[in-house]
């Protein structure tokens, strides 16, 4: 694992929030691990060929998995209580190089009735 830099992008109800984290990667031909720290809690993205897996641990969890036209059922926790959440995924493309990942991600959050719209840009650039 490399030290890295990711800015993450994100767009829920037409509202963007960039924030930028320090953390680690490893990148292989159509994988990568992304890892980082955020205040309460530590994140892991995986990436395999055409399957984005988001790992969360911590203040609440979160765990969501992401494929292109796919409906996932997913997880989200708080206080030690879990619920189900599914996840249908309309984009995801990326770019990998030697040293950096471009990730692009547009998905439906499905809670019970409830949709929300997400896109995720993430970029992960590896510290010289």
């Amino acid at each position: 694992m490399k030290d890295c830099t990711l800015t993450i992008t994100t767009t829920a109800d037409g509202r963007e929030n960039t924030v930028t984290y320090q953390g680690k990667m490893k990148l292989e031909s159509s994988y990568a691990d992304l890892r980082y720290v955020e205040e309460q809690s530590q994140v892991h993205i995986e990436i395999e060929g055409e399957t984005v897996r988001i790992m969360r641990r911590g203040d609440y969890t979160l765990r969501l998995t992401l494929e292109k036209g796919k409906r996932h059922a997913g997880a989200i926790g708080i206080g030690g209580a879990e619920g189900e959440v599914f996840t249908k995924t309309d984009e995801l493309t990326y770019s990998m190089k030697n040293n950096s990942l471009l990730l692009f991600l547009r998905y439906d959050l499905i809670v019970g009735d409830e949709t929300q719209t997400m896109k995720l840009r993430l970029l992960a650039k590896q510290k010289k």
